[in-house]
């Protein structure tokens, strides 16, 4: 047993008397099962109390030659000893000398001992993550407040969501990417989590297809991935790099590891994207104890500490990929979402788009060629991305160009190239609120966040149509990040039965089984309140095989929602099967199937993806009849999109 600090030796005197004070080493206590049980012979007393006082002091047990001779056998009489006590007879001094020892050793045990006082412990910390489309940031609760966590090398809190290969074939996420792809811009990309948890052949996949900058492949799973030089990201791989970086910059902050983490996630996200969430975060060695969707973390990170009372408050999150819209109730720290909605196809990296257009126009009118290739984009975006950012404090900015030369842009420009996609934001907020009854007179604040949000076009759009102002004092970049960390922390309070803060969701998308005729049956509803459970009964004429294909997303059509996979299951005697889904607190579906006769018993989706005649023929093989619905169209084909409506 080491000490945690080291006593400096202490020289026992040659004649202590039983009262004579002893200052033993700090470990006395500690070492004091190694002092001996017996007492030394009379003739060495000094010389064992010299071991034992040694011993206690972990030092070896040698004693000076004076100390430990024994009398000569000539009786020749000693040195006085330096007190005036005058040298006991031979007859009485050994019972002196081992009383002495005794004495000795009985004040060394009873002297207590100081311990050193041990550094506080770092106390446990969930993370809580942003996973932004182009940043992403980390926060925690570190001595009573959640704050932002700088990232390491850097003097920003933003991890660049961007990732690139290298000369030698390495993958690179964050500055470092940034730095490869303004030298070679064919291999970066940036927005890849538009794509995460996505087939290639989705259907939000094909509405965004024109607006990414860049190519999309499949994996051999059927998943959407990125070809980069030579080879296929994976956005899930993507993903837990990025969440590896902000774990390795959260335990650099705090001091200490951190394995727990909730993360943030659109509203749009199906079971399937949000199972990559988790599948991301479980490699970059983190356990997802909740998925959150972002604009409730928001208003969570805005209704701490004010004390507020069933206040209604809108979150209006523009982010690089998607615009995401929530109403939620706030009481003190607890937060119920009344309703969600949002458009996956408008975000700032479309806002961008339009100013790239507009740069490769003017560099057109100079003689400099437009990029043929998607990822020779890069550049173009980048400059525009940094033009948006600034026009938004100013009216008129150059623009940075490292090939050519553009006139100065001016914000009222800007605001003319993408005011089409300001105009959508307030249709959709519009059309949330309706959805659920509700006006903008009974809301009691106005919340805008994303990067996005700082545009003055978008916002004076916002108020002009609810006709409520936007509160300005809400970080629009780190509200969310600060409002998972919070609830991280209530997370850890309430293990320890402490009160905490809560949070609860609803399904943002219905979840149902295809029909026959190639329309969904609604399970479970959109606006559902989580967790929930529910069960279909389906009807088995005779014994065989059973097959479904389960779809999440606001159509009517089961072709036009997400794929979530197959159910397949033999059926021995005809009777009713019982298909029982559940959904977790933030939304994980699970299931269970009862077959006549037997019991209950957990069952899982196939997840492969299956070609167009797969899919259809698996769909006309489901047990469900259902008529071929007319494909809506106009204004009520937007209004079913959005919300599921039938």
């Amino acid at each position: 047993m080491t000490p945690a600090t080291r006593a400096e030796p202490v020289t026992p005197p040659s004649t202590a008397t039983p009262t004579e004070p002893v200052s033993p080493p700090a470990t006395a206590t500690a070492r004091a099962d190694h002092l001996p049980s017996t007492v030394a012979p009379t003739t060495a007393a000094e010389s064992a109390s010299a071991t034992a006082t040694a011993r206690a002091d972990n030092r070896p047990s040698t004693v000076t030659p004076a100390e430990s001779a024994p009398a000569p056998a000539t009786g020749r009489t000693e040195p006085p000893p330096t007190t005036d006590r005058a040298e006991p007879d031979s007859a009485t001094a050994a019972p002196q000398d081992a009383e002495a020892l005794r004495n000795r050793r009985r004040a060394l045990l009873d002297v207590p001992v100081t311990a050193a006082t041990p550094a506080p412990a770092i106390p446990e910390v969930v993370l809580g993550i942003d996973l932004g489309t182009t940043h992403a940031r980390v926060a925690v609760f570190h001595e009573g407040n959640a704050k932002l966590v700088p990232i390491p090398g850097t003097d920003s809190t933003e991890l660049p969501a961007i990732v690139a290969v290298d000369n030698n074939d390495e993958l690179l996420v964050g500055a470092a990417a940034q730095v490869e792809a303004s030298r070679a811009p064919r291999r970066a990309a940036s927005g890849l989590k538009r794509l995460l948890g996505l087939r290639a052949r989705s259907p939000l996949l094909r509405d965004l297809s024109s607006q990414l900058p860049f190519s999309v492949s499949p994996d051999p799973r059927g998943d959407a991935g990125v070809e980069i030089g030579e080879r296929l990201i994976a956005p899930t791989l993507f993903t837990a790099m990025l969440l590896r970086e902000l774990k390795h910059a959260a335990a650099t902050f705090v001091g200490r590891k951190a394995s727990r983490v909730v993360i943030s996630a659109p509203t749009h996200f199906t079971d399937r994207q949000r199972a990559a969430l988790r599948e991301a975060a479980t490699l970059a060695g983190l356990d997802a104890q909740r998925i959150l969707t972002a604009p409730a973390a928001a208003a969570l990170a805005y209704g701490h500490g004010r004390g507020l009372a069933r206040k209604r408050v809108l979150v209006v999150d523009l982010g690089g990929g998607g615009l995401e819209v929530c109403v939620v109730q706030v009481t003190g720290d607890d937060l119920e979402i009344v309703t969600t909605g949002g458009d996956a196809t408008v975000g700032g990296m479309d806002f961008d788009a339009r100013i790239a257009e507009a740069l490769a126009s003017d560099l057109a009118d100079q003689g400099v060629p437009r990029p043929q290739h998607v990822m020779d984009w890069g550049p173009l975006r980048t400059a525009a991305e940094s033009t948006k950012v600034a026009l938004s404090e100013q009216e008129q900015v150059d623009v940075p160009l490292s090939f050519g030369t553009v006139p100065p842009f001016t914000r009222e420009r800007v605001e003319a190239l993408t005011a089409d996609l300001a105009q959508r934001v307030t249709t959709v907020v519009r059309e949330v609120l309706e959805s659920n009854a509700l006006s903008p007179q009974g809301l009691d604040a106005v919340l805008l966040v994303g990067a996005q949000s700082r545009s003055p076009l978008v916002r004076r759009r916002l108020e002009e149509s609810l006709g409520v102002p936007v509160r300005d004092d809400v970080d629009p970049s780190g509200a969310v990040a600060l409002g998972t960390a919070l609830l991280g922390q209530a997370l850890l309070l309430a293990e320890a039965g402490k009160p905490a803060a809560s949070v609860s969701e609803v399904l943002s998308s219905p979840i149902g089984v295809a029909e026959r005729g190639g329309t969904l049956r609604r399970v479970l509803e959109r606006n559902t309140r989580l967790p929930t459970s529910k069960t279909l009964v389906l009807p088995v004429a005779a014994p065989g095989p059973l097959e479904l294909a389960l779809f999440q997303g606001p159509s009517p059509l089961a072709s036009e929602n997400e794929y979530l996979g197959r159910l397949h299951f033999p059926v021995d005697r005809p009777g009713e099967v019982e298909l029982h889904f559940a959904l977790s607190v933030d939304g994980v579906l699970s299931l269970e199937a009862t077959l006549p006769g037997a019991k209950r018993k957990p069952v899982s989706l196939a997840a492969e993806d299956l070609d167009d005649a797969e899919r259809d023929a698996l769909i006309a093989r489901s047990p469900l009849a259902g008529e071929p619905e007319a494909r809506p169209g106009g204004l009520l084909s937007g209004l079913k999109k959005l919300f599921g409506r039938r």
